[in-house]
């Protein structure tokens, strides 16, 4: 039999996080899994309904009647990743390489003069960018990230449409271009669009992941998976990168400091068994949030996040202390 409880907690963004979710508290619960043969791991389940996840209502009740979602099917997979390495006495955070993450922006009004020069000497060498709110403003400020010789990802959420977003790319300087690593889900998915958006520039698909429909494909319509381990199958996701000649970056799914150490593990196991094919993670999202508890714990060193300490994922006197609640099956 396995046993699932669950501690709700709410996160407060600084600002609007993206081009479709506002400034209000989000919430989710932790999982403690604890399986038959002993093993006991923890998870993270942060849905983004905006983003077309089930509510976290709808997750849970219909794991009460045993149904799973890709998002908990994920924390089941993270979970148990969790519990091996507690038992095993080890942290996963000692399994893999050492990997940069990218910066996150998603509101403009940081960028101060200055501010650029501060995050290279931090040594940050990549600033991924949420567009789509005001695509003059944030043509602008491209052309100052390019200039100080960042690297630039851009996210759409796919809130464009085709013409704005070849209106947009058409827009940019020539000086901005060489600089952008890949655009984000730039609009929804559309095999012959997407394939027309790649020939502007390297596109990468992240919550469009799911209506990609692989074996219709000739070739891919993208360079580049975003994998959320959150909600994506990773060794899924790799298959198909290999398969298509793609590369893969890991990201964090805008969540609580839980979810963030299970991203930052799997990236580093990842980038440690495939190399070359892993690009720069993006697993320091924490910053969009009003610091609590757990993300007091996630320490890092300019672009890289560090050992959390203690086993598996880490934080154990943490989740000990959180209220746990029984998940009751209906």
């Amino acid at each position: 039999m396995i046993q699932i409880s669950y501690s709700p907690y709410s996160l407060q963004p600084l600002q609007a996080l993206n081009a479709v979710a506002g400034a209000g508290a989000r919430e989710g619960v932790l999982l403690k899994i604890e399986w038959a043969d002993g093993l006991k791991g923890y998870a993270d389940l942060h849905p983004w309904p905006e983003l077309g996840d089930l509510t976290l209502e709808e997750q849970l009740s219909n794991l009460r009647r045993g149904k799973m979602s890709a998002q908990i099917e994920q924390c089941f997979w993270l979970a148990r990743r969790d519990a091996q390495a507690r038992k095993d006495g080890k942290s996963l955070f000692d399994g893999g390489e050492k990997l940069k993450n990218n910066f996150l922006l998603s509101d403009f009004s940081a960028v101060k003069p200055g501010f650029l020069d501060e995050l290279k000497k931090e040594g940050f060498t990549t600033l991924k960018i949420k567009v789509g709110r005001n695509l003059q403003e944030e043509s602008e400020l491209l052309t100052h990230i390019a200039a100080a010789g960042l690297k630039i990802r851009l996210d759409f959420n796919a809130v464009a449409t085709w013409q704005i977003f070849e209106r947009f790319m058409g827009s940019l300087p020539a000086t901005v271009k060489p600089s952008i690593e890949y655009v984000e889900d730039p609009f929804p998915f559309d095999v012959a669009a997407w394939s027309e958006a790649k020939k502007l520039v390297k596109i990468a698909v992240d919550n469009q992941y799911d209506k990609v429909p692989w074996e219709k494909l000739q070739k891919a319509p993208f360079d580049v998976i975003v994998i959320k381990p959150a909600k994506t199958d990773v060794d899924k996701a790799i298959s198909q990168c290999k398969q298509w000649n793609l590369k893969a970056t890991v990201t964090s799914y805008m969540d609580h400091a839980v979810g963030i150490a299970h991203a930052a593990t799997v990236a580093m196991e990842l980038k440690k068994l495939h190399g070359e094919m892993i690009l720069e993670a993006g697993c320091l999202t924490h910053r969009q949030f009003k610091m609590d508890t757990f993300s007091a714990e996630l320490n890092t060193q300019g672009p890289y996040l560090l050992k959390v300490k203690g086993h598996g994922i880490g934080f154990d006197k943490l989740l000990e202390g959180v209220p746990w609640h029984q998940l009751k099956k209906s």
